[in-house]
């Protein structure tokens, strides 16, 4: 199993207008366009993000103060 979600399909107009319905917002018609034609790269860069990492694999959660202090 991918530890990203690349590998599914993009998403189609029809489905990104259903996700801003959802999400409760009352885009005029011509901003729900420019975020449909927006939508492809934002998709594809989120679904890039490696998943199933734990918390503290993540190097700006393991940042302690107390070694930086003199």
């Amino acid at each position: 199993m991918p530890d990203n979600l690349s590998h599914l399909p993009p998403a189609t107009p029809d489905d990104i207008r259903l996700l801003v319905k959802r999400a409760g917002l009352d885009l005029p018609e011509d901003l729900l366009r420019q975020f449909i034609a927006a939508w492809p790269e934002y998709e594809a860069m989120v679904r890039r993000i490696p998943r199933g990492w734990a918390y503290t694999d993540e190097p700006a959660h393991l940042f302690r103060p107390a070694l930086f202090q003199e």
